[in-house]
């Protein structure tokens, strides 16, 4: 039920929109995870809201979802979450912007976000990115995590690439390196997601997230259809398959409108 209502809602604000833009300017988002598999327990909740800094188009035959990275639009990001099931509920509050154009092949980003699951809790982050051909780009991030016991500082290397292949398919792949260290030890991270479009509409992914010492493997299989070209829903899953006993395992349901 949590689910469904989810994306019954963005179906009623895509069909109240009686034409369709070749432009466009924002994007709203909503979304659902239940975070122990088992539908009952942790379930959070998010939304979000995107306003392109130039317009959004599908010109250049990309994929809808990487529209914006092949054509290197900026945004702006509102993000707000609410994780229920803890006890107490938990808010988090974000908001991201990246600058990027057509252009420059400079590209830059900062973000910030607070939760109330700890006093005082903030985390900082300031990325830039260089774009060696339309569709591929390399970076690097440092972020700053600050609370009242101490703060905890990261950084990360990264890149993305779009490949085309012939009768109108791609395939995206994205991943990075990252070093954390909380000032008393360290650890490093990998991350790897691989998407194939079959076609313009439609992404099939899979990804994973390694930590501690490839002790520990979150892996994530994602599926994401436009039913119009401004309005999509889209599904995944999370696995944790070495620690199974840290209940990581979650689905979550979701969709986006443009317009």
């Amino acid at each position: 039920m949590k689910t469904s209502l989810v994306t019954v809602s963005m179906v009623a604000i895509s069909s109240a929109i009686p034409s369709l833009h070749a432009e466009y300017s924002a994007e709203a988002s909503l979304g659902y995870q239940n975070l122990d598999s088992n539908f009952s327990g942790e379930d959070l909740y998010l939304a979000g809201f995107s306003i392109y800094t130039s317009p959004l188009d599908y010109l250049g035959k990309t994929p809808y979802d990487e529209a914006a990275f092949f054509n290197q639009v900026g945004q702006v990001d509102l993000q707000y979450g609410l994780a229920t099931g803890f006890g107490d509920d938990i808010n988090t509050y974000g908001l991201a912007y990246t600058h990027q154009n057509r252009n420059s092949d400079h590209g830059f980003s900062a973000s910030w976000f607070t939760t109330d699951v700890l006093d005082n809790f903030n985390a900082y982050e300031a990325g830039y990115h260089y774009f060696l051909d339309q569709g591929f780009s390399v970076g690097a991030e440092v972020a700053l995590a600050d609370f009242d016991s101490g703060h905890a500082w990261s950084y990360a290397l990264n890149s993305k690439r779009l490949f085309s292949f012939e009768n109108d398919r791609w395939l995206t792949l994205e991943g990075g390196f990252g070093w954390a260290n909380d000032g008393s030890e360290g650890d490093w991270s990998m991350n790897v997601l691989a998407t194939y479009y079959p076609t313009q509409r439609t992404g099939l992914g899979i990804g994973t997230t390694t930590t501690d010492r490839l002790s520990d493997y979150n892996t994530v299989f994602s599926a994401t259809h436009y039913l119009k070209p401004n309005f999509a829903v889209n599904v995944s899953y999370n696995r944790d398959f070495i620690k199974n006993a840290s209940d990581a395992d979650g689905i979550s349901f979701g969709g986006k409108l443009r317009f």
